[in-house]
């Protein structure tokens, strides 16, 4: 393996074991990287804002350098505070998204640096609200018809996610694109956009090399990352993600990132 510059992991279900800490052996890995001058990062779905806050209580905060969020649609660089943005959604599509799948039962929100916008007020929203320590705000979404957004999510049960999953599938969709990121959620992005595409324009900004970045991840919306990069799929991956990724470690819930960190680069 070469010489690995920075390394970049996605939460749920990879950082976050499903009690939802990062575990002491995690955090001491994390840590080691820093003797070893190696940059730390997180690249998720979630929006840096409210990552940014959730560091600091998973006890991870000073050995976090980067923080990239909406699956590469912005980035946080923590050691100057410089927020960077690329391809965003064209809010006119909200309304033509929504119309392609009325026919499923489902909540959507957007998030706006540091609230949460939905259609309704749900368990779906509230939870994901809490979880990202954000407050909720029910408006319809259309305040942001004629804006730019990071990114749309349905909210369902795992069951209508499916269903909305297959549907994406065999609709046309030449102006978005769409990605499941958890069993409950299914997200809406531009079509130019994965976490890849936003770790390259993170490189070229931050000056390091793409071949020696290291990935963690679990999910579809790690696709991307996890194939182009050098890629770890956790044990409790979804099945195409340990297709494509360069080697497999144990699961979030056997720390998995500490046990690869420890075997490989520390």
């Amino acid at each position: 393996m070469k010489a690995i510059e920075l390394v970049l992991v996605d939460i749920d279900g990879t950082l976050l074991n499903d009690q939802g800490i990062v575990t002491p052996k995690t955090i001491e890995a994390i840590k080691k990287l820093k003797d070893k001058q190696i940059l730390f990062g997180i690249a998720t779905g979630r929006t840096p804002f409210a990552v940014k806050h959730l560091i600091k209580k998973w006890e991870i905060e000073p050995y976090v350098d980067v923080i990239m969020g909406f699956n590469g649609g912005c980035y946080l660089d923590m050691r100057t505070q410089k927020m960077s943005s690329c391809y965003l959604l064209d809010g006119k599509f909200i309304p033509v998204i929504l119309e392609a799948f009325q026919e499923f039962d489902f909540n959507a929100g957007i998030y706006d640096q540091e609230s949460f916008h939905v259609l309704k007020e749900d368990h779906f929203a509230i939870e994901i609200a809490k979880k990202n320590q954000l407050p909720l705000i029910v408006d319809g979404l259309t305040p942001y018809y004629h804006k730019q957004i990071e990114k749309m999510i349905f909210m369902a049960d795992k069951e209508e996610i499916q269903k909305i999953s297959q549907h994406y599938h065999h609709i046309d969709h030449p102006y978005y694109r769409g990605v499941q990121s958890t069993p409950i959620l299914f997200e809406f992005l531009n079509p130019e956009l994965s976490k890849s595409k936003g770790i390259e324009k993170m490189c070229q900004e931050l000056n390091l090399s793409t071949d020696c970045i290291l990935t963690f991840g679990d999910e579809l919306n790690d696709y991307e990352m996890i194939r182009d990069y050098i890629g770890v799929a956790m044990a409790n991956a979804n099945p195409k993600i340990k297709d494509i990724a360069q080697y497999t470690t144990t699961s979030n819930n056997e720390d998995g990132i500490a046990v690869f960190l420890e075997n490989y680069i520390l």
